[in-house]
């Protein structure tokens, strides 16, 4: 036999390392080979040998670029006659790049493989034989990472094999993924096996193991592990397979009865499955069992040998028996020294039964080391980034237990968004006495993310999240941990905020004097910024008290709290916290009357006047408390904000009417607000009084509003119409809104009047507009029109463009049968889009008048 060794590359589009040539080929065979076999050489053609009474295999390029196979079967063979073997245009001119191979099949039959690089490890490849006096283009096409994005790509390879002792090679064609390797190994998925036959491919087992790396891989024997043992918690985790009879996450479930199959049958040599291990942790051992306790396993098989990969180092396994025979029992392999890996693949070798209907079964695998309790700093510092082999390194700590989620507790504040992630998954199956705590610092984080994971799962937790939640109070999150403790756990949130609430109440100390050196400035400042801060504190504590004490469990921690001896401001605290539900405790309004009196200072008296105005309407003495407070209380802001708390004027009618002349302009406007709807028409007159001498604008405002949504009285049509000549406009918008609010069609002419009126505030000719409407003014249809059309006109005034539009809807409310003649000038050509639209959208719109009243 003479050896010729040429090339030294394996795999994908890479010249075979070594190329035996049997001196039985004859001479002209042989020299053909020698001629064409490439090496670094790439513009010859390649020939390969023709089979007994067959034709030369040609492929080359011909003159253009382009690739091409031919079968001659004399010379001379000029390959421009072939037949195109597809290469894509932008290749051509690539000759020089390009290799051509003969591949000896064995029993004289010859395929050609061609190969032409692309950039990032792509190529176009085909393999072309001859079957029954024809060409065959046995595949053609690019290879490599080809589809998909970065880091998941995928695509077809083509593989050339080492040379067999007669000589011949094996092609293989296959699928790449790029995030799937045999642990930094090529791995070919789905492989498919070139016979010699029929020029056909075939779906095939393939090791993807080398014989070098086979021939160098250490042997280990396993051993059976004796007597009960209780599995430990799994270093692996199983995330693919080359092919699979159930999930290859049942090797690393911890669940002997659950397995993973090949799915190639008989021995299933080189199928794999890929595990992930946490890189930080040596592994020690292996160990592993093969058929499950109880559950039957159609055609399951031991395996006789198969390999263990890692990154770095490859093992070969000899089972010490045939482990079908022995239901659940456990082997174990000792490695010699600890090694690190990030990845761990199981391959499967020689069975006992490599039968075709066969499938060699493994229920479980995991590995061991003597740092799994040691090394849990390590492992929690292995979550940081939140990828894959943090989620390994956390499958492992969910194994560990109780001491992995006491280390995750103490540095889960050390970790990356990443690490938090992971380790939050991994918290989730601890106890609330480790995971509380973890919640906490979770739900105060920035990450959106970890506070909604964490606001999800610590109401589980009850009185466990208390302790950690309370102590979070007093941090800089403290507003956020009030918000979670009282919806965690609310009776015990209320003593919780209100100790909070205690410690910060304000003093009785003046507010401080101006400063007037630099000194003082910035003391002052400082400590404005204080007051600040405490103020922003009070305010979210008192937020999350009338959290929980809405929950019907933390009434007896309010009534608790109302009967203890609190500080002034604390109790106004609580008082206001319990807005809405003063009245379901009894202590509530002796509170609130016992802190209101002649002697209570300003703030005393103006934060109780809602608590206040809510017992009044069923307590005597608050709602005496209240009424000397608006009819008596020396403060303008105390009278005034009295008279907007009350919701039922008829209940104070002498002091509201009182307080409609109050020197105090703020407190006659805030009178006025509140005597609306037909409970508060006893005010009628004194609101009129208010509208037609009250020298404030403001006032004669507010009275118009409330006047307008009294019941009918011409009376109050006449006064409204009155002071459609008001000195000011904002006292004229609210007066013709209110006489279109109330139908007062008798004075449609005045309200048109402020329509026309050049003069008039732009807003209030809108109002105007808006009450003829409202109004059903039917007669004013053509002003409205005039005023209507201005919005399809682009060079209206911006000023005029509201009173346009509101003419337009109230046109539109009137409905006048030829309404849509009205609008033709919004269907020309040069009419904005937008107003188009407005004019489309009001023809649709039913007419709201029905009989106005006259």
């Amino acid at each position: 036999m003479l050896a010729l060794g040429v090339g030294t590359g394996y795999g994908q589009g890479v010249t075979p390392r070594r190329l035996r040539v049997p001196l039985t080929l004859g001479l002209p065979a042989l020299v053909g080979l020698l001629c064409s076999w490439p090496g670094s050489a790439t513009a010859a053609n390649a020939v390969a040998p023709a089979p007994p009474g067959g034709a030369k295999l040609v492929v080359g390029f011909d003159s253009s670029g382009e690739l091409k196979g031919l079968l001659c079967r004399r010379e001379p063979c000029d390959v421009a006659r072939g037949q195109s073997l597809g290469m894509p245009a932008d290749l051509r001119g690539s000759k020089e790049r390009a290799r051509l191979a003969i591949v000896p099949l064995g029993k004289a039959s010859y395929a050609v493989h061609a190969s032409v690089p692309r950039d990032a490890g792509r190529a176009w490849e085909a393999v072309v034989g001859q079957r029954a006096g024809k060409l065959v283009v046995v595949f053609a096409g690019e290879t490599g990472p080809v589809n998909g994005a970065e880091g998941e790509r995928s695509g077809p390879v083509v593989n050339i094999s080492e040379a067999t002792s007669d000589g011949s090679r094996r092609v293989v064609v296959g699928e790449m993924l790029e995030s799937m390797s045999l642990c930094g190994r090529p791995a070919v998925l789905s492989p498919k096996l070139l016979l010699p036959r029929d020029m056909k491919l075939h779906a095939a087992k393939v090791q993807r193991l080398t014989p070098e790396e086979r021939a160098g891989a250490e042997t280990l024997t396993a051993s059976v592990v004796e007597g009960e043992v209780k599995p430990g918690p799994s270093l692996l985790r199983a995330i693919s397979a080359s092919s699979a009879v159930g999930n290859p996450s049942a090797l690393t479930d911890g669940d002997l009865e659950t397995t993973w199959a090949e799915n190639r049958g008989g021995s299933g040599r080189g199928e794999f499955a890929l595990m992930l291990a946490p890189p930080e942790v040596p592994l020690s051992a292996f160990e592993f069992v093969v058929r499950p306790p109880s559950r039957e396993v159609a055609h399951g098989t031991a395996p006789k040998t198969f390999f263990i990969a890692m990154t770095k180092q490859l093992y070969k396994v000899e089972m010490p028996e045939d482990a079908w025979q022995f239901p659940g029992r456990r082997y174990r392999v000792e490695l010699e020294e600890p090694t690190q890996t990030d990845c761990v693949a199981l391959v499967t070798d020689d069975a006992y039964d490599e039968s075709k209907a066969a499938q060699v079964t493994f229920a479980e695998l995991s590995a061991t080391s003597s740092f799994d309790a040691e090394n849990l700093a390590g492992l929690v510092g292995a979550l940081a980034g939140g990828g894959e082999r943090a989620e390994a390194a956390g499958a492992v700590l969910r194994g560990l237990g109780a001491p992995a989620f006491a280390a995750i507790r103490e540095r889960f504040k050390d970790l990356d968004a990443g690490g938090r992630r992971v380790a939050l998954d991994v918290i989730d199956h601890a106890s609330c006495a480790d995971s509380a705590p973890v919640y906490v610092q979770a739900l105060l984080s920035e990450q959106q993310a970890q506070r909604i994971h964490a606001e999800t799962r610590i109401g589980r937790c009850g009185k466990a999240a208390v302790e950690p939640l309370s102590q979070a109070l007093d941090g800089p999150e403290g507003a956020r941990a009030a918000k979670a403790l009282a919806s965690v756990a609310p009776a015990e949130a209320v003593g919780a905020l209100m100790q909070r609430l205690i410690r910060l109440a304000p003093g009785a100390k003046s507010p401080p004097k101006a400063p007037r050196t630099k000194a003082g400035i910035v003391a002052y400042a400082k400590q404005r910024k204080a007051q600040v801060k405490n103020a922003q504190q009070r305010a979210a504590f008192r937020s999350a008290l009338a959290e929980a004490a809405s929950e019907p469990q933390a009434r007896g921690a309010v009534s608790k709290q109302l009967a203890a001896d609190l500080p002034k401001n604390a109790r106004i605290d609580l008082l206001r916290a319990l807005s809405g539900r003063l009245s379901q405790h009894e202590d509530a309004a002796r509170s609130v009357t016992a802190l209101v009196g002649p002697e209570s200072d300003f703030r005393t008296r103006y934060l109780l006047i809602a608590p206040l105005a809510e017992l009044a309407k069923a307590d005597p003495g608050a709602k005496q408390k209240l009424a000397q407070l608006l009819a008596k209380d020396p403060s303008k802001h105390i009278r005034a904000e009295v008279a907007r708390s009350i919701d039922e004027p008829a209940r104070f009618k002498s002091e509201l009417l009182s307080a409609l002349t109050d020197r105090e302009v703020r407190v006659r406007e805030a009178a006025a607000s509140v005597l609306t709807g037909p409970k508060a028409s006893f005010a009628e007159p004194a609101l009129i009084g208010r509208l037609s001498s009250d020298r404030w604008p403001l006032v004669r405002a507010t009275a118009a509003r409330s006047l307008g949504e009294l019941p009918a009285s011409t009376r109050i049509d006449a006064a409204l119409a009155s002071a459609l000549e008001d000195d000011s406009a904002h006292v004229r918008r609210p007066v013709v809104l209110a006489l279109g609010a109330r139908g007062a069609l008798r004075y449609s002419k005045g309200v048109a009047e402020r329509l026309e009126d050049r003069e008039e505030r732009a807003e209030v000719r809108a109002a105007a507009a808006v009450a003829l409407g409202r109004m059903c003014a039917k007669e004013q249809a053509d002003l409205l029109e005039s005023f209507a059309v201005k919005l399809a006109n682009p060079y209206t005034d911006p000023e005029m463009r509201p009173v346009a539009a509101a003419a337009l809807i109230a046109l539109a409310r009137l409905g006048p049968g030829d309404l849509r003649a009205r609008l033709e000038p919004f269907f020309k050509a040069e009419v904005p889009k937008a107003a188009r639209r407005a004019a489309e959208t009001v023809l649709k719109a039913p007419a709201g008048c029905g009989r106005a009243r006259s």
